[in-house]
């Protein structure tokens, strides 16, 4: 009755909180990698170089520096969709997490769970 489904409706309050918090949590480790860049970049312009536009100047990205073909995996290049998917990948099965996804985002912004699977295998500490 009325008590379920208010424990429901907290259970999934709650992992909207949570969602939200992981989301966060990845959009301030950007925010803080950008401005470190950009400090750099500016107290590499101030040392009187004549060229500022430097490989100094960028950042290189994790996809860059460990040497990887191809592009970078979606699920790394859009935080918003990694923020979704480490806030459930402790809970549910990857074909669960993908069905989430699939009902949460567009059509060009979906994984499936062999991409799921993949990005659990290779961040296992993280997870």
């Amino acid at each position: 009755g009325k008590k379920m489904r208010l424990s429901r409706d907290l259970e999934r309050a709650l992992r909207k909180l949570e969602e939200a918090e992981a989301l966060s949590d990845l959009l301030q480790a950007e925010l803080d990698q950008s401005r470190g860049a950009v400090e750099e970049a500016m107290n590499t312009c101030s040392k009187g170089l004549s060229n500022p536009v430097c490989a100094e100047t960028f950042p290189v990205t994790e996809h860059r520096r460990r040497h990887r073909l191809g592009r970078p995996a979606k699920i790394e290049t859009d935080p918003e969709l990694k923020a979704f998917i480490i806030a459930r990948i402790d809970r549910m099965t990857f074909e669960q997490v993908a069905s989430d996804v699939a009902t949460h985002f567009p059509k060009d912004r979906r994984v499936g769970k062999s991409a799921i699977h993949d990005r659990w295998q290779k961040n296992r500490s993280e997870n």
